[in-house]
């Protein structure tokens, strides 16, 4: 969204934004690297390269010069090394087993659900009325909101997103290196992670992000502005490592997990458009919508039939759509209704209509009432 569209964008003025502002820079003045595919197991050590580089009880340090550093899975040598490395994780975020191990990450590790808290805000979405917090409470979320909003013009819908795929898949790895996970379970795990960072166009990308969020990170936990401006300088020069290396980020390694069909909006761009919706929320769309990104030029409620899922009776069309093409199953899919809002925020305007409601698109670009096409 434009900036000049924003409300309750209030960014705080600081010259943390510069250093980041000056990576990006680099990055567009230099030819793409196309991206060379790789195992899912590299991409998970290169999504936690700057983990990686913590000391780590129980784990060897990464060998200094060693091509396969950073696509190399963690690991303790031996099990006193394991039980070390178990009891670091017992201290440091009472992690002992898988079910606590997401916690950690789900809880405490989040700062990406803060940031899209703010997004919300800024977008005239906001999620709750701050008039009903307490003033120390409101003060701190103007806080953070203004510090968060400082970086909007760089990570934009990124967010803090690298800095949460950064530090879960750190713990992710580090509870297989010593045995609170398997290799099978850690790498289920990933796929969330995987997926996530697909919305990344470049490592560079994912670097501003982590950046930014590792900052927001460090003002939660109460940060000076002095102690904000050395860990900058700490982690820009940990970040511009890896991506000048050429066994790490600058490697353009990357994995691409296989997927049906190439959705126009990635996973983790889906933002909650779609509040205090109740009963199912399922539905039908063409790809034509989902797909092609056409938008949504007719849309109908049906009652539904059967108990398959969970669902809502709204089928999404985008109007261009031949008898042929709505024939073959192959053409549509099923969705949540906030990630249709995604692909076309009108349906908001009318997703409370009853079943045996239709809606076309008018010239004037908005949804209005048509007569209901009778499917059933």
């Amino acid at each position: 969204m434009d900036i000049s569209q924003l409300r309750d964008y209030y960014p705080a003025q600081s010259n943390l934004p510069l250093p980041l502002q000056a990576l990006l820079r680099e990055y567009e003045q230099q030819p793409p690297l196309p991206r060379i595919p790789c195992e899912k197991e590299q991409f998970l050590c290169l999504l936690a390269a700057l983990p990686a580089l913590r000391k780590v009880p129980g784990i060897p340090p990464l060998k200094e010069g060693d091509p396969a550093a950073f696509i190399t899975l963690p690991a303790c040598p031996t099990p006193a090394h394991a039980d070390t490395c178990r009891h670091h994780l017992r201290a440091v975020a009472n992690i002992t087993d898988r079910q606590s191990l997401l916690t950690f990450c789900n809880q405490d590790l989040r700062c990406q659900t803060y940031y899209l808290d703010f997004e919300a805000f800024w977008e005239g979405r906001p999620p709750f009325d701050p008039a009903e917090m307490s003033p120390p409470e409101r003060k701190n979320l103007e806080l953070f909101r203004d510090f968060a909003a400082q970086f909007y013009p760089l990570v934009g819908r990124h967010g803090f997103l690298a800095w949460d795929i950064s530090e879960c898949t750190g713990y992710l790895l580090l509870a297989r290196a010593c045995g609170i996970l398997t290799h099978e379970e850690a790498m289920e795990l990933g796929d969330y992670w995987v997926a996530q960072a697909q919305t990344f166009r470049s490592w560079h990308e994912y670097a501003v992000s982590l950046l930014a969020g590792q900052l927001f990170w460090n003002l939660l936990h109460r940060a000076t502005p002095n102690e904000l401006l050395e860990e900058e300088k700490l982690f820009l020069s940990l970040v511009r490592m890896l991506l000048q290396n050429p066994d790490a980020w600058q490697s353009a390694r990357w994995y691409a997990p296989p997927q049906d069909k190439p959705y126009a909006i990635p996973a983790p761009d889906i933002r909650p458009l779609l509040r205090d919706w109740e009963g199912p929320a399922g539905c039908f769309a063409t790809d034509q919508v989902t797909v092609l990104n056409l938008g949504v030029g007719f849309c109908y409620r049906e009652e539904p039939e059967g108990d398959q899922f969970p669902d809502s009776g709204w089928r999404f069309f985008s109007g261009q759509e031949d008898q042929d093409y709505l024939d073959d199953p192959k053409n549509s899919g099923v969705f949540h209704l906030n990630t249709i809002a995604n692909y076309d925020p009108e349906i908001l305007a009318v997703i409370d209509a009853p079943y045996g409601s239709a809606f076309g698109r008018g010239p004037d670009g908005k949804l209005h009432p048509e007569p209901f096409p009778g499917a059933r």
